[in-house]
């Protein structure tokens, strides 16, 4: 268990719900991917992409150990990167991408995030430094952060700026980040109680957090 918020029996039940309807979806990829004529494949890509993250998150809460969900993570990966492509979705899942290839060593879809990025108007000199810790050789291109007053784009950048110069403050500054701002986030938002009372709780993970601690080498 790594979230004690609810009962093992909790997260169990919901993993396993999600896993059904995960697979309910997965025996109909094929069909729905190669008849683009009859249906939305973007519309069907994204909610894959939404159901592998239940199970992921469910998985993650109950303690599953990290192999044991890299199908989940190969899923919203390669499910998000197709529905890109088609159209963007927002900053927050262009993150979520290169944060998942990181924490979980998925380097084969790196190239492909490149030439996702290049072309997206999320393209920032934030997500691009994160790229740079994976391939040196990527050159940054630009200084403007993309949408900053409503992602967590600032303070996470400021956390990768510090950690060239001062590892012991970026950690500082990630910490605080965490308590001040994340968590508080949570603990006020009406989502996070509405999940916890109708069972859509599957825990709050800050994905990017771990990602940049695994990436710039923090001591935590």
């Amino acid at each position: 268990m790594r979230d004690t918020v609810k009962t093992e029996e909790y997260f169990r039940e919901r993993y396993n719900e999600d896993a059904y309807y995960l697979a309910e979806r997965m025996s109909k990829y094929e069909e729905v991917i190669s008849h683009p004529e009859k249906y939305n494949v973007w519309s069907f890509k994204y909610q894959t992409y939404m159901e592998a993250a239940c199970k992921f998150y469910a998985g993650y809460s109950l303690g599953l150990g990290m192999n044991e969900l890299l199908p989940e993570v190969d899923l919203i990966i390669r499910n998000l990167i197709d529905a890109i492509k088609e159209r963007d979705s927002g900053y927050d899942d262009m993150a979520l991408i290169i944060y998942l290839i990181i924490l979980f060593n998925r380097t084969e879809f790196l190239d492909e995030y490149k030439e996702l990025l290049i072309k997206s108007e999320y393209w920032d000199v934030y997500l691009e430094n994160l790229i740079q810790i994976l391939d040196p050789t990527w050159k940054i291109s630009t200084e403007e952060l993309c949408c900053p007053k409503y992602t967590n784009a600032v303070s996470v950048y400021e956390v990768v700026v510090l950690s060239k110069e001062n590892k012991a403050e970026a950690v500082q500054r990630l910490k605080r980040y965490l308590k001040r701002q994340w968590f508080m986030s949570l603990t006020e938002g009406v989502i996070t109680n509405r999940d916890l009372k109708i069972g859509w709780y599957r825990g709050h993970w800050w994905v990017v957090a771990v990602a940049l601690v695994k990436a710039l080498k923090l001591d935590d």
